[in-house]
């Protein structure tokens, strides 16, 4: 149990350095006493948000981003930023989930399972680059005053 915090990760932009963004965000829940339950939510989500960011926005051609673990009061919040490609979520359709397997393409369910995972999801853009910040409500316990 904390009080509210920040800590950062900067990395490059590199598929290798997954497992080490993993680590951080489950080294800040053990930090933080997120709930045991939330965990995988926030590692898969970040994973998620993170393999986007190093496949689409830099499409291998290199760069650093930060990922941002912020606690506020009960709620996590994970902030990705990047200089990247600017992505809008709305172009990406919601997958087909009763077409059988076979018939599904390969890819395009990341956007759809950090929605799933996550309480809330915010992209924004400018010259500065681009923000994805994800919200996960009631997963810290909260010191009585």
């Amino acid at each position: 149990m904390m009080d509210d915090c920040r800590t950062r990760l900067c990395c490059p932009a590199v598929i290798a350095d997954l497992p080490r963004i993993v680590e951080f965000v489950e080294d800040a829940c053990e930090q933080a006493g997120v709930a045991p339950a939330a965990r995988f939510d926030l590692q898969l989500a970040v994973e998620e948000a993170c393999t986007n960011v190093i496949e689409h926005a830099y499409a291998g051609r290199g760069g650093d981003f930060n990922v941002e673990f912020d606690v506020r009061g009960p709620d996590v919040v994970i902030t990705v930023r990047d200089r990247g490609e600017p992505f809008d979520p709305t172009s990406v359709p919601m997958p087909d989930r009763n077409l059988p397997l076979e018939r599904r393409r390969i890819g395009g369910l990341g956007l759809y399972l950090m929605r799933q995972l996550m309480d809330e999801m915010h992209f924004s853009f400018s010259a500065d680059g681009n923000v994805l910040e994800m919200v996960k409500r009631d997963v810290v316990p909260v010191r009585a005053p």
